[in-house]
Parts: C-alpha cells; structure tokens; sequence
C-alpha cells in the first residue's frame, strides 16, 4: 500500500546524511549543497547543515513564511553524523560535538558546541541507548547525558586505540570510517566493531563493549 521511494528533486541533491528532528517534524541534512553561495546547486559542503519545513521534507528553500533554513558549522572539516535526542539534536563534526536547539523564528535552530574535541570517528559510530547517547571518537569513548558531555574511562584503551588500523583504502577512504557501533539494548550494552593492525583489508574484524549499569569501563 505505500509508495515507491522516489528523489525529493526539491531537496538538496548531494547529503553525507540525514535524520528526522521528531519534536519539529523537520528534516535534517548535512554534509549538504548550500542554498546560497558560490557551489549552490553544484556542490557538497562537508560543514554546511541544511533542514527543511515544519512537516514538509520537500521544502527546502528558506522564506518568511516556512522554517526551512542553513548553517555553517565553522569549526572542522567536515560533519560526520547527527541524530535526534530528545530535547535537541546532536551533530558531530570530526573535531567536535555540537547542540543543535529548536529556537522556532528567524534562525530556528542554535548551534553550540558542546564537546571540544569530542568528534566522530565515523558516520555510524554513535548509539543511543538509555536516555543517553555514546559515541567513539578518534582518541576517546565518549558520553552524552544529563552531566553533558564526558569523556568514558577506558580500561582496554590501548588495545583499542593503538590498534586501529590507520590509512586508507586504494579509493582514499579511511579504514576508520568502518567502525560501527552495536548496542545491545537487552542487556544494557553499548559496544563498537573496529578494524585491527590485524585487518588484512580493513575490514571490522574486533569489538569493544561495556555495560552501561554496571560499575566499570569498556
């Protein structure tokens, strides 16, 4: 009964990715062409966060009359994930953690950074579980809850992080980009695959995970 998926020509046409802000209905892209400027409708800008209308994922274009607007992160070098949380967004770049806040008209979202030199290490690398959000950064394993943003001690830390495989793929893509997170929501586990020195093509082939409940760190 529903629809076959089809391209939202209105929308931007080049995205590293998207969410939905479920409070506002509005969707979210970054990573996106901009609206304006000299690469509007021709290129991506790795920092540029675009969104559309209350309720209509097809309008994009900013106006008086509709919510739809654009922002620069201005710090980094590109945005590498977002998600919804439950009073705002989050958005990470490869440096930092950013707080995206609804502030309905003229700018209708604020961005403050909130974790210095908390970024992502891939786009798939964060996980909500709990009413809180966890994510790996390149150095560290990181926390977002009611104490904010905080770094998680980590007593398997060399293990992890001396022992990812660094460098790229013959196409130039990192092999951190495979790291992917696996929370286990049963058993109140958040846990990441990674890829080893070990890794003979870069592939996951190792995972870190820890029990958020109990006493302890990954």
């Amino acid at each position: 009964g529903f629809n076959n998926a089809s391209l939202i020509s209105s929308g931007p046409p080049f995205n590293a990715g998207i969410f939905v802000s479920g409070r506002q209905q509005i969707l979210v892209c970054y990573g996106s062409t901009p609206e304006a400027g000299a690469q509007i409708g021709t290129q991506q800008d790795p920092m540029v966060v675009r969104w559309s209308d209350v309720g209509d994922y097809t309008q994009f274009t900013p106006a008086t009359g509709n919510q739809a607007r654009e922002f620069r992160i201005p710090i980094g070098s590109m945005v590498m994930g977002g998600l919804a949380v439950s009073n705002q967004n989050l958005i990470w770049t490869d440096l930092d953690c950013w707080a995206m806040s609804y502030q309905n008209v003229p700018f209708i979202y604020g961005f403050n950074k909130i974790g210095d030199g908390a970024g992502l290490i891939s786009k798939h690398a964060l996980q909500a579980l709990r009413g809180s959000v966890f994510w790996m950064g390149p150095t560290n394993f990181y926390s977002y809850t009611q104490r904010g943003v905080v770094v998680l001690p980590c007593s398997v830390w060399d293990v992890v992080f001396q022992n990812l495989k660094t460098g790229s793929d013959g196409n130039g893509r990192p092999y951190v980009r495979n790291v992917r997170a696996m929370p286990n929501t049963p058993f109140n586990e958040v846990g990441w695959l990674f890829p080893s020195s070990a890794s003979s093509n870069g592939e996951n082939d190792s995972y870190v995970k820890f029990n958020i409940t109990e006493p302890g760190a990954p």
